[in-house]
């Protein structure tokens, strides 16, 4: 009897049997029990066997459970498929597995073969097969073997996802530390017998959706702080509220101490953002010029725990790339203002590729987050995501690394603004921002009030969708106003803080915002903001502080008014969004999204992320190739409507191949073109 008063019995051969033997006399001598493989070199902590054993039993076709260890090919933590000597320095084999199981989710992942190190085996599968072949005698490739014929006879092999053990691992048979020869021989006969095997184990290896990746991330994360990815392409030259959003998250993180952070940056990243992201010890920056297109090779970083996108995507190489980096996909969609203008996009085709985009990656997200829940709810409306893959992460307004600059630097062409108060409309030129309410508004205050202000409006101009156009035939319209407006092209942080220290209210028309960053902005400035009760604003900011009455110029004059000559009014609005401001501190945002990403690892990842890699890809080659062609020979060859029937195509291509009709075809079809013009001057 041992110390616990169990029998225990020891068996010793006449000879040396080596390990196949030794086992197939251990299964016969313990018939009709079932059977524990235990290395000797193995260290177990408590409730180890009554884990192996649940999980065994926990279904017929079970045939071996296998525990979790440092050391055990693909069932290694926390450094999956690279296995290691020990355990983690700073954590005992019994605080580990403890750790493992409190966390474990007991998916009991299925897995291609037994690992041998510490294998319950069931009876039955035993009775059903045999025992180990004297083939793979004395050692190496005998459980692999085994497991197979289990499998073809319908069992199954889990792994028991609550049971770590300590391996150290080859201390037997070895050659003087070297790989033993008899390994390779064997692992031919398994390689002859099983073809199956070797693409098998890869894939169960490599997957990052599956069970086992799932439930060896669980198992890791217990030893171990989560990794992610933060998708920091946005972090170019310009700096807007995307790149002040994905600058503040990674900061705030960071801070945390509990995550292991890496970025991701475009092929020439804002000195700024690069500035910054320099100044975070420990995290490490990933040129995303250097990465191979298809995510694959040596050149390709390991996946994270976590890539998370702090915006929304446009380009399906893009969703395919990030669907390398991470073993779950987390997506911030701030709003859905382009998914549903189509004049912010080039024309009707790349406004249904948007749509197509953006469909297809809150499909393939495993969490979908939004800065409010006007935003989620939105998303839903348009069953873009379902309300269990939905999370509100609200975003922080107290910026630690992307606050208004300490020295405020005064932009050029604004003179005029030395010799009377004035409005400042701030952001791109996007139709939504609603700059053309600004100027009725400045008309209304001037026309009801004699209010003797100006307007500034400033912000990057964009290519599509831009109110610009709107704007200046508005001021050709009422000349009496055209001196009292400034308007600004692209501003950097220095030049916004000085507009913002010298201007006597922000104007914060917008008719839609996932967040809506100035009012806040504007309160730390200590300046007053006029904005409407609408859609996110509506949820951040008390009713009582909005001013403009949507969309009503002279209602709004009539109420901005009040705010411009009463400096108690104005001092009122500040402290209103000063104190509504006070919930929303990027620490919590931090702590918000280390409990997303939790959530999210724990959760099957998304079904159609696991199927849309290659579809993504047939998608990208298809935009790339239509992008190097060009607008003009989509026009000419466009199989859905194309200026150039079948037959003239294969005709002018064999012109153009030709040596000796090549140069007149090109000549004549210059010349052609030079006369059209002419006919049009």
């Amino acid at each position: 009897l041992d110390a616990g008063g169990r029998r225990v019995a020891w068996m010793r051969q006449p000879g040396n049997l080596g390990f196949v033997g030794n086992m197939n006399a251990a299964f016969a001598a313990t018939a009709p029990a079932d059977v524990v493989i235990l290395n000797s070199d193995c260290v177990v902590a408590e409730g180890w066997f009554e884990g192996l054993r649940d999980a065994a039993l926990s279904d017929q076709t079970i045939a071996t459970a296998t525990a979790l260890t440092n050391n055990g090919t693909l069932l290694s933590v926390p450094h999956r498929n690279d296995p290691r000597p020990a355990l983690p320095q700073d954590i005992s084999l019994d605080e580990a597995a403890r750790r493992v199981r409190e966390r474990s989710l007991r998916l009991r992942p299925r897995l291609p073969t037994a690992v041998g190190h510490c294998v319950y085996t069931r009876r039955d599968a035993l009775e059903l097969v045999g025992g180990f072949d004297t083939a793979f005698a004395p050692a190496y490739g005998e459980e692999v073997d085994w497991s197979q014929r289990c499998l073809l006879h319908g069992l199954q092999h889990v792994a028991a996802d609550d049971v770590l053990v300590l391996h150290q691992g080859h201390a037997s048979l070895g050659v003087e530390g070297e790989r033993n020869p008899l390994q390779d021989a064997h692992d031919k006969i398994v390689e002859s017998r099983y073809p199956h095997y070797l693409p098998a184990t890869h894939d169960a290896k490599v997957e990052t959706r599956s069970p086992l990746a799932r439930a060896l991330g669980v198992a890791s994360r217990a030893l171990r702080d989560p990794r992610v990815t933060i998708d920091g392409r946005c972090l170019g030259r310009s700096f807007t509220g995307t790149q002040v959003h994905a600058l503040e998250v990674i900061s705030a993180l960071h801070r945390t101490g509990r995550v292991r952070l890496r970025v991701l940056l475009p092929a020439e990243p804002g000195e700024h953002a690069l500035g910054i992201l320099r100044g975070l010890d420990g995290v490490e920056l990933l040129d995303a010029a250097a990465l191979p297109a298809d995510g694959k090779g040596s050149e390709a970083p390991d996946p994270d725990d976590v890539v998370h996108r702090t915006w929304q995507l446009t380009d399906p190489l893009e969703l395919r790339a990030l669907m390398r980096l991470g073993s779950r996909l987390v997506i911030t969609h701030q709003d859905l203002i382009a998914y549903r203008n189509p004049g912010y996009h080039a024309g009707g085709r790349d406004f249904l590729r948007y749509r197509q985009v953006t469909e297809e990656a809150l499909a393939a997200a495993d969490r979908v987050l939004f800065f409010s829940e006007h935003a989620a709810r939105d998303a839903q409306a348009e069953e873009l995501v379902t309300p269990e893959r939905t999370r509100v992460v609200l975003i922080g307004v107290d910026h630690h690394v992307t606050g208004l600059a300490p020295e405020p630097q005064r932009p050029g062409g604004t003179e005029a603004l030395d010799d009377a108060p004035f409005l400042l409309c701030i952001g791109t030129d996007f139709r939504h921002k609603n700059r053309g309410f600004a100027l009725r508004v400045l008309e209304a205050l001037r026309a009801r009030h004699d209010w003797p202000g100006r307007l500034v409006l400033a912000g990057a101009p964009i290519v599509h969708g831009s109110s610009a156009g709107d704007e200046a035939a508005w001021l050709t319209a009422h000349p009496e106003l055209e001196d009292r407006v400034v308007v600004l092209p692209a501003i950097g942080e220095a030049q916004k803080a000085w507009l913002y220290e010298r201007c006597a209210a922000v104007l914060y028309p917008s008719t839609y915002e996932g967040f809506g960053l100035i009012p806040f902005e504007a309160a730390d400035a200590g300046k007053p903001c006029l904005f409407a009760h609408r859609t996110s604003v509506a949820e951040l900011l008390p009713p009582d502080a909005a001013t403009i009455v949507a969309w009503d110029p002279a209602a709004t004059a009539d109420r901005a008014i009040a705010v411009l000559e009463d400096p108690e009014r104005a001092a009122a609005l500040v402290q209103a969004v000063r104190a509504a401001g006070e919930r929303y501190t990027w620490d919590a945002t931090a702590r918000e999204l280390l409990e997303a990403y939790d959530e999210t690892l724990r959760l099957p990842a998304s079904p159609t992320g696991r199927v849309l890699d290659d579809e993504l890809l047939i998608d990208a080659r298809y935009w790339a190739l239509r992008t190097r062609m060009g607008d003009t020979a989509m026009a000419l060859v466009d199989p859905d409507g194309g200026l150039l029937p079948d037959d003239a195509q294969r005709a002018l291509a064999r012109l153009a191949k030709g040596g000796a009709t090549r140069g007149p075809l090109v000549g004549a079809l210059r010349g052609l073109h030079r006369l059209a013009n002419r006919g049009r001057e």
